[in-house]
């Protein structure tokens, strides 16, 4: 594996402890706590965070093998209804 693909798996699956640790110690309440900035509850918040994790793998499963960068389709993908 190369440094860069590397270094990208590495923040990937740190990114994916952290917001496992984070999410397993809300309470209920604080699940439904609200945002100041834009008002969202903080479960929203996590599983916005959370659906993004497969087109993550994805990307760097591509900069692993060397294949372009299709990150727009699969983004387009991940946002239809």
């Amino acid at each position: 594996m190369s440094e860069r693909t590397e270094a990208l798996a590495k923040a990937l699956e740190e990114g994916a402890r952290a917001l496992a640790s984070f999410a397993s110690a809300l309470t209920q309440e604080e699940w439904q706590t609200r945002t100041p900035k834009d008002g969202r509850k903080a479960g929203v918040i996590v599983h916005h965070v959370a659906i993004v994790y497969p087109l993550e793998i994805h990307f760097a499963r591509s900069v692993a093998s060397g294949e372009p960068d299709r990150s727009e389709e699969h983004t387009s993908e991940l946002q239809s209804p």
